[in-house]
């Protein structure tokens, strides 16, 4: 088990826990963050199984003294119902209000120093929570380095040995981290 604590560029914290599992690997977290000046609560879960590949995904939202709302869309995906045809290609999922998911493609693509690999991710967009699909690009420029670009995006993303984002250009940084 690897945790890792996130200060977010903007202020928001995240913990996020990395476990290995019987069928593969399962990334939980908890965000906090704001929009429009509301204080949010984002717990996620994301199962792989031991490709890499995403197997499950669970979200909740929560404003601060509101009810929680879970994501019941986004779980679908994985559910083993036909997804819709513009995300019937997609492995993995980025939601966009975390590192973490930076993780799974890292991983499962598992590139060479030099290498790159463009692939298409179910993407959740932060705050609208809509569901899209995007054509994401990794490179990989170092033993822990990589160049992450999704449309005119880019940034270098630093990780450590299991993969876990240290550092994120002008988004995150890990503050606190432990492993077990």
């Amino acid at each position: 088990m690897t945790s890792v604590l996130w200060q977010a560029s903007d202020g928001g914290s995240e913990l996020c826990v990395l476990d290995r599992t019987d069928r593969g690997w399962r990334l939980t977290g908890t965000v906090l963050t704001h929009d429009e000046g509301r204080p949010m609560e984002i717990r996620y879960a994301v199962s792989v199984d031991t490709t890499w590949a995403t197997t499950d995904v669970e979200v909740d939202v929560s404003t601060a003294g509101g009810p929680s709302q879970a994501l019941t869309d986004l779980a679908a995906l994985w559910s083993g119902e036909p997804r819709p045809p513009e995300l019937q290609s997609c492995v993995d999922v980025d939601l966009s209000f975390t590192p973490a998911t930076n993780t799974l493609p890292i991983r499962r693509l598992d590139l060479g120093i030099g290498e790159d690999a463009e692939i298409e991710v179910a993407w959740l967009v932060w705050p609208d929570l809509d569901v899209r699909p995007v054509r994401q690009t990794y490179a990989r420029l170092g033993e822990r380095r990589y160049r992450y670009t999704q449309d005119d995006f880019e940034a270098e993303i630093q990780v450590d040995e299991n993969g876990l984002v240290l550092e994120y250009e002008g988004l995150w940084r890990a503050v606190a981290r432990t492993e077990n």
